[in-house]
């Protein structure tokens, strides 16, 4: 494992560069020809790919010998902080492309990968599907947590948010003007599935928060807009608990794979390659409940057959 860093410029702010930090993890013996992307969502950064125990998605994609780069998105983690206008979904699918872009070229202490897959969630997922949909450099998409329909809980998502600098765990930082984060305790009632997830790992979760921007929260729509799914050409896994109540639970039900496909499929107009694995047991934050290793093994599995290397073979 390595602590490594981009320079990024934003396309809004040119002259401006922004420093993102990252961790790159990489199997044992020669560099692979496929690095994992990985993105997380709003109010987390790079430690949700790393819970505790079984449920740290980065080892298991080393042990199917994928190298892995674990990205602390612009605002979040050891990224630079920018003023929280700056910071909005636009400013993320930049910042990604040129990660991407890196990646695939290569850069002191990072190798050149053929292929790049990303791994979103949440809002993580709707970054990488902009960004494949405007510059079809991605090879193969897995997009957790993020379907075309709200649930019951959403609307209680944004009075769950408050000031960052307001908050015990994150104000000794100094977060700046507009970076907002939840409330105590609200992770578990809104993200976590409580018979599925261990109290230990739940405090974790809760002291892993990290923050989203006002300008993040005002451009949310565009993830949903018709042209960024439609664009996709790459091959799409979706994965989505089957309690999560933010975006399942309403139009559509997240009770079984076929039913989330047909669902998605219509907006999914670009690609033929649409598949989905529905997690039991899990809601929202699919990662720190007791059963996110089976999508762990789904998503290798499907990797397996429609990824990239499968697509060379």
């Amino acid at each position: 494992m390595s602590t490594v860093s981009f320079d990024v410029t934003p396309a809004h702010a040119p002259g401006t560069t922004w420093r993102l930090g990252a961790e790159l993890l990489l199997p044992a013996g020669d560099p692979p020809d496929t690095v994992q992307l990985l993105l997380p969502g709003l109010t987390y950064d790079r430690r949700y790919w790393t819970a505790p125990g079984a449920l740290d998605y980065t080892r298991h994609a080393l042990g199917e010998g994928y190298a892995v780069l674990a990205l602390d998105r612009p605002g979040t983690g050891t990224s630079e902080h920018p003023p929280a206008d700056q910071v909005t979904v636009d400013a993320n699918v930049d910042a990604v492309h040129q990660v991407v872009t890196a990646l695939r070229e290569g850069a002191p202490g990072i190798p050149a990968f053929r292929h790049v897959v990303a791994v979103g969630h949440s809002l993580g997922s709707g970054i990488a599907l902009i960004e494949a949909a405007r510059h079809q450099d991605l090879d193969a998409l897995i997009v957790t947590g993020l379907l075309h329909a709200v649930g019951p809980l959403y609307p209680e998502a944004v009075p769950a948010l408050y000031p960052a600098a307001a908050d015990p765990l994150l104000a000794p930082a100094g977060p700046p003007e507009n970076y907002l984060t939840t409330l105590p305790g609200r992770r578990a009632a809104l993200y976590e599935h409580p018979p599925g997830v261990d109290p230990g790992v739940s405090a974790w979760h809760e002291d892993t928060k990290s923050t989203v921007t006002a300008g993040e929260g005002f451009t949310l729509d565009a993830i949903y807009q018709p042209e960024a799914a439609a664009g996709v050409r790459a091959p799409v896994l979706l994965v989505v608990g089957r309690e999560d109540r933010l975006f399942g639970g309403g139009e559509v039900s997240t009770e079984d794979a076929a039913s989330v496909v047909s669902h998605e499929r219509k907006f999914y107009t670009g690609t033929t390659d649409l598949e989905a694995y529905v997690v039991p047991d899990a809601a929202h934050s699919l990662n720190v409940h007791r059963t996110a290793p089976s999508w762990y093994a789904a998503a290798h599995e499907w990797l397996a057959r429609r990824g990239p290397a499968a697509a060379h073979e």
